[in-house]
């Protein structure tokens, strides 16, 4: 996909979806290194992962506070993914985070709908999230929908969503009143969809019998600041 179209496809929509990025090799290897790495996370003090009722991972989060190498950590500064960033942020790109979303088949668990800046707190909104398909993703399986073009109105204010994995959620009837068309993109391994901070978005249960696996890496701009202030409150 041309660079212009990549550009004014995100700045309109609040995303784009780019076909092929990463080879199937690589992401072979990405879940071949994720067993190791949901292990890792179960003994650590903090609480880094968030499981279904039956017991298998739903989410890892802060993945690069406790794995310094292997196969996520080389994909992370992978020189598609970085001038994909640079492209979208014009700035030089600052990893922020890497986090699996893993939502295994008939899993009754759902993200409500949310912006990445409410937690995030970046004070121009110049950071994304670049979602990598480790798998088919679909509104069969859970995948994503968007709130096509909400991005523009900013942040919004949010309250506490009691769900594991998301703590917060835009209210149910600040979403009702939204007329934003929703958008559920149909994506295979290997393809990746890069989002901005402040679209709305989430996803629903998967009652198909196929996971649904991302590997999400989020920049910021090496200009943007944080607002402390916004991040102590949260916190």
């Amino acid at each position: 996909m041309k660079q212009n179209i990549v550009i004014n496809k995100f700045n309109q929509d609040g995303f784009v979806i780019i076909k092929k990025v990463i080879e199937k090799a690589k992401i072979k290897k990405i879940l071949a290194e994720l067993p190791s790495i949901e292990k890792k996370a179960s003994k650590l003090k903090r609480k880094y992962s968030h499981k279904t009722k039956g017991g298998k991972t739903n989410t890892l989060h802060n993945i690069n506070e406790f794995i310094k190498s292997g196969e996520v950590i080389k994909l992370s500064k992978n020189k598609k993914i970085i001038n994909l960033a640079k492209l979208i942020l014009k700035d030089k790109p600052i990893l922020r985070n890497i986090e699996f979303f893993l939502k295994p088949q008939k899993n009754k668990m759902i993200t409500p709908f949310h912006q990445d800046n409410y937690f995030w707190n970046v004070i121009d909104a110049n950071a994304i999230n670049i979602w990598i398909a480790c798998s088919e993703a679909s509104k069969k399986n859970g995948g994503i929908c968007y709130l096509n073009g909400s991005q523009k109105l900013g942040t919004i204010k949010h309250e506490s969503s009691f769900i594991k994995g998301t703590s917060q959620k835009i209210p149910d009837d600040v979403i009702n009143k939204l007329n934003f068309k929703k958008k559920y993109p149909d994506i295979k391994m290997g393809d990746i969809i890069i989002h901005n901070c402040e679209i709305i978005h989430g996803s629903k249960e998967n009652k198909s019998k196929k996971d649904r696996i991302g590997l999400v890496f989020s920049f910021k701009g090496a200009k943007s600041k944080y607002d402390i202030s916004k991040i102590k409150k949260y916190q």
